[in-house]
């Protein structure tokens, strides 16, 4: 008996869109549709009624998979996410998996149960079988945030990070610091590694020798890891003069232990973020940071999800750019 993969194997097309043109959804252009259908009489192909009826239905949802929803960086991403997908009569299931394998591996189970016509997710190291399992159901997927190499069939949609790390310590460099302090989590996530490389470049192009004690990284919570190290590094004999923590939250908790001991910032210690938070501008000081463009980092995901669903575009990956925003957080020294 003749499948449905053999027919697009025939045409030289995809599962969906052969079952596009069974089910008449969608877009095919003509030359595609006329393709598909000699295959089907070559290999006289006869759909079943009740799959085609079955493959008609559409859910009009879409899954997003994140891995911390308490993250204000990743809060931002999925509510942009969501805001644009309901204006196109999708309605959004998100699921923070907390950097868990199994708890990923369950939410992804629950998608496939639900039938969703997409999916967006920002991967971990081991979310390569989960994003195979929902292209093995002919589900669309877009990464977003992080990449997963050796996986063909998804669209990408990803920050310069090393750049804007680069930008933020070459920018401390032109202020006249010359000691400063890293702060990074978790120690797996791959944007972090690539502000801490865009970092140490960035030292390394200014003839600055990098000392290991200034650099920090953990797995503890972002807010928690930046107060831990913040204490740390304002604690040693000789502290560094400015502090570049990895993420916004850090920064907040490097900020809270600066006061804790009693100094004054920006005077005593400058400090600059990464995301561009809200609470970026409302804390005191308000905070010098680099800012992603989240809420462009979601709306390119979504556009791309839905030219995926509609196979109006080929695979794509994105990069987005960053910018340093300058608030009163950091201040001049003098060499």
């Amino acid at each position: 008996m003749t499948t449905i993969k053999q027919v697009a194997e025939h045409a030289g097309v995809s599962v969906a869109t052969v079952s596009r043109v069974i089910n008449k959804t969608g877009f095919v252009s003509p030359d595609l549709e006329e393709r598909v259908v000699e295959a089907m009489r070559l290999l006289n192909y006869q759909p079943s009624a009740l799959a085609r009826g079955l493959r008609a239905q559409r859910t009009q949802t879409i899954g997003v998979l994140i891995p911390q929803l308490d993250q204000p960086f990743f809060s931002a991403l999925t509510y942009a996410i969501e805001q644009f997908m309901f204006t196109q009569d999708y309605r959004t299931l998100i699921c923070s998996a907390e950097e868990i394998p199994e708890k990923e591996t369950s939410y992804v189970d629950m998608l496939l149960r639900q039938r969703i016509d997409g999916a967006m997710i920002v991967p971990m190291g081991h979310s390569g079988e989960n994003v195979q399992r929902l292209l093995e159901r002919q589900v669309p997927v877009v990464m977003l945030d992080r990449d997963l190499p050796g996986l063909d069939g998804v669209h990408r949609v990803l920050v310069n990070n090393e750049s804007g790390a680069y930008e933020a310590v070459r920018y401390l460099i032109s202020q006249g610091h010359r000691r400063i302090g890293l702060v990074g989590s978790p120690e797996y996530s791959e944007p972090v590694n690539h502000r801490f490389r865009g970092a140490r470049r960035a030292l390394a192009d200014a003839g600055i020798e990098i000392d290991q004690r200034l650099i920090i990284n953990g797995d503890l919570k972002q807010f928690e890891m930046g107060s831990v190290a913040g204490r740390k590094l304002l604690r040693l004999e000789k502290p560094p003069t400015a502090i570049f923590a990895l993420t916004d939250v850090m920064a907040v908790g490097v900020i809270h232990a600066a006061l804790q001991l009693g100094l004054k910032l920006p005077q005593d210690c400058s400090v600059i973020g990464f995301d561009n938070i809200p609470l970026a501008s409302y804390i005191t000081p308000e905070l010098t940071t680099v800012a992603q463009p989240i809420y462009e980092l979601g709306e390119t995901a979504s556009r791309l999800l839905l030219d995926a669903m509609r196979e109006t575009t080929p695979t794509q990956r994105v990069y987005m750019d960053t910018r340093l925003v300058l608030r009163q957080s950091v201040t001049s020294i003098k060499p």
